[in-house]
């Protein structure tokens, strides 16, 4: 059964006020409640980009994190971050080998992967016959719910990055008390220890390599790795933006006499800014759908500017919540207060790929014709 995605932002939407009562639960657990995966699960919400011929709905790449993350993340950010990235992973797998995909979606189009991309005494190995994997990853978000994990860092002993390398839960342990952040806590970006893993060559594929894209009709599988991972760490800051103001609205309503001249201004000027930072987003779908769609090459021009444009728009919804927080009073300290939660998600948010400064130095030296720094910076 084809479903749309205006009918899945209708059942995201449907979900926030329980997402919501669930985020302080997520929070203090490091981890999302197993009613929120199941969930996402019941409402389609990871085959987004699975393949259709292995039963997913192959959506267009970048609206669809945004106008989820925009109501996932009016709930909770956790939720949101973790579905983002999640639900992102059979989008890298589709460009991967044939074997290795039926070897994830051989037991059900629903079957989870995440990945683990910063070794922190991890090394892969070329052996004979594919990889060897050994030692701790960080920050592999959602890895509780993961049936496996793409795996890469520096290939040891030798120059450049290894694989991407597909390893089973049989094979990984996570570390369940690794993680301890100001914010995003619910995504339970535990560390994972591996131990001496082999993956076959046919389990890994180089970082921006296609063998498995011809086997899908969609273009999603033929973009490039850079700047379109970044649409999953940007996305779900609209949602936590979102959230901050629709709460800041209601506390101020909420006490006779609290909406003053200056809080009817930060109100006014932070809702401006997620507003813009969503249509900036949109807009940019909008070309890249398009361009996908008819199959025309992507110009630099064009990945220099949206890539440039997610770190602005991640930058205004900071702004947006930063700006609330400083004119919600007394009670805006508590720990619990959605705002505050808020604003812890949306820096832990804006530490990664997405923030300002990667992002637009990249734009900048591109356009003085400088050669690029580290695009995961």
């Amino acid at each position: 059964m084809t479903v749309t995605l205006e009918e899945l932002v209708s059942r995201a939407e449907a979900m926030v006020p329980a997402l919501k009562q669930r985020a302080a639960t997520a929070e203090a657990d490091n981890r999302l409640p197993q009613e929120t995966i199941d969930e996402f699960k019941d409402a389609g919400f990871f085959r987004v980009f699975v393949p259709k011929r292995y039963g997913g709905l192959e959506l267009d790449y970048g609206p669809t994190q945004v106008e989820l993350c925009n109501q996932i993340g009016r709930g909770c950010g956790s939720s949101a971050w973790v579905w983002s990235v999640v639900a992102c992973h059979p989008w890298i797998l589709g460009m991967m080998p044939q074997a290795t995909q039926d070897a994830v979606w051989g037991t059900g189009s629903d079957t989870l992967v995440t990945t683990a991309v910063s070794p922190s005494t991890g090394k892969i190995r070329r052996v004979e016959g594919g990889y060897l994997l050994d030692g701790r990853w960080q920050f592999s978000s959602g890895c509780d719910f993961a049936e496996w994990i793409l795996f890469s860092g520096p290939l040891d002993g030798e120059k450049g990055r290894a694989p991407w390398c597909l390893v089973n839960k049989k094979d990984f342990e996570i570390d369940h008390v690794s993680w301890h952040p100001m914010g995003l806590a619910g995504t339970g970006s535990k560390d994972v220890d591996v131990k001496n893993a082999f993956v076959p060559d046919e389990w890994a594929s180089p970082m921006g390599a296609r063998p498995g894209a011809h086997l899908h009709e969609s273009y999603i599988y033929r973009i490039p790795f850079v700047p379109f991972f970044f649409y999953n760490t940007s996305a779900p800051a609209l949602g936590v933006a979102r959230g901050a103001v629709e709460e800041f609205v209601s506390q101020v309503n909420a006490r006779p006499g609290r909406a003053t001249a200056g809080r009817q201004m930060r109100l006014a000027e932070s809702s401006a800014e997620v507003d813009a930072a969503l249509a900036l987003m949109r807009a940019d779908m909008g070309e890249v759908v398009s361009t996908g769609r008819a199959e025309r090459e992507m110009t630099q021009d064009q990945l220099a500017r949206w890539e440039r444009n997610l770190g602005y728009a991640t930058k205004l919804c900071v702004q947006a919540v930063d700006r609330l927080l400083t004119v919600v009073g007394a009670h805006g300290i508590d720990a619990n207060n959605p705002i505050h939660r808020a604003g812890r998600d949306i820096h832990a948010i804006s530490t990664h790929a997405c923030n300002w400064d990667a992002r637009g130095l990249a734009y900048a030296r591109w356009a003085f014709g400088l050669e690029p720094e580290n695009p995961f910076g």
